[in-house]
């Protein structure tokens, strides 16, 4: 038997262990949804203003807050800090307003 067939049939042996709740090393990660409308309305955006800050369309914007799909990368990052801290958002978006006025 080749060495691909032995990692093979022992990643499924401990995959089935797993399954069955018995002690293995693997880890499992839980992504937490985010609650994209709730940042939103943190921020008091419209939906466009919310799509350009996060750079998705609107159509894209309205299928994470119904739910139908969530965000990755940089998008899920900035919800996830509007989430915790919008004021901290809120400040430093009017603190990057300022300096293109200027």
């Amino acid at each position: 038997m080749s060495d691909f067939a032995k990692e093979l049939i022992a990643s499924m042996e401990e995959a089935l262990e797993h399954a069955k709740g018995g002690k293995t090393g693997i880890r499992v990660l839980t992504v937490r949804p985010v609650d994209v409308k709730k940042a939103r309305k943190a921020l008091n955006m419209t939906q466009s203003d919310f799509a350009t800050l996060v750079g998705t369309s609107v159509s894209g914007l309205q299928k994470w807050e119904q739910g139908t799909r969530q965000p990755h990368g940089a998008a899920r990052t900035l919800i996830r800090l509007i989430e915790r801290a919008p004021e901290a958002v809120r400040e430093a978006l009017e603190d990057q307003d300022e300096k293109v006025s200027a």
